[in-house]
């Protein structure tokens, strides 16, 4: 099976539970990600400042890259930093040695719902707040 993995880099870091946002810094910036494993198409959003994070299951796309992309640069092109898009075949340890040969640290948060994403080394990214609908 294979695995995906896209991750954008913003050019801010935010917080959701304080509703504010300031520039990221080279240690902190929040980052749109997509995930597409056994557990099924996830989009993980990351919030720097709290160390938060949001994810939505997304049943089973066309196109997952194309799609994040698409959303990704339309939400938030004016922040776009920087993107990644791996792929793999060989699961988590595969995506954790693409993410070493593209120079980013191999750390990725596991969470009870299977889903899976980057958080830079030194972090412990957990939802502590509730989107609105």
């Amino acid at each position: 099976m294979k695995t995906v993995l896209v991750i954008f880099f913003l050019t801010v870091q935010s917080s959701y539970l304080r509703n504010e946002e300031t520039e990221a810094t080279d240690d902190a910036f929040d980052t749109v990600q997509f995930y597409s494993g056994e557990s099924g198409c996830w989009r993980i959003k990351t919030y720097a400042a709290d160390e938060d994070v949001h994810a939505w299951s997304m049943g089973t796309p066309d196109d997952l890259v194309a799609l994040a992309r698409q959303s990704t640069e339309k939400h938030y092109g004016d922040v776009l930093s920087e993107g990644y898009i791996i792929e793999t075949t060989e699961g988590i340890e595969g995506l954790r040695r693409e993410l070493l040969e593209r120079g980013l640290s191999d750390h990725l948060e596991i969470s009870k719902a299977g889903f899976l994403f980057w958080a830079p080394v030194g972090t412990d990214y957990r939802s502590k707040s509730t989107p609105q609908q």
